[in-house]
């Protein structure tokens, strides 16, 4: 069972992530710069007459402002 709850996942998550074109934007100096950007697969596995990723997801920073500020405070409190 812990094969199937843990190392498989794993295993998939990180082909997955190999498999992906993945842009970290990271910036020490202000908060509202950080952002992470996956496409699956990449662009080099992508067919030609399809040259749009199948799965894309983007994050950025600030839209967690909102919730980090609520926990800051809840803590604060």
């Amino acid at each position: 069972m812990f094969k199937l709850f843990f190392v498989y996942p794993f295993i998939a998550f990180i082909v997955f992530w190999l498999a992906s074109d993945v842009n970290v934007g990271a910036s020490v100096y202000t908060f509202k710069d950080n952002y992470l950007a996956l496409e699956f697969p990449k662009k080099q596995f992508r067919p030609d007459d399809h040259p749009e990723p199948y799965y894309t997801f983007y994050w950025n920073a600030t839209s967690t402002e909102a919730e980090l500020e609520k926990i800051k405070d809840a803590v604060v409190e």
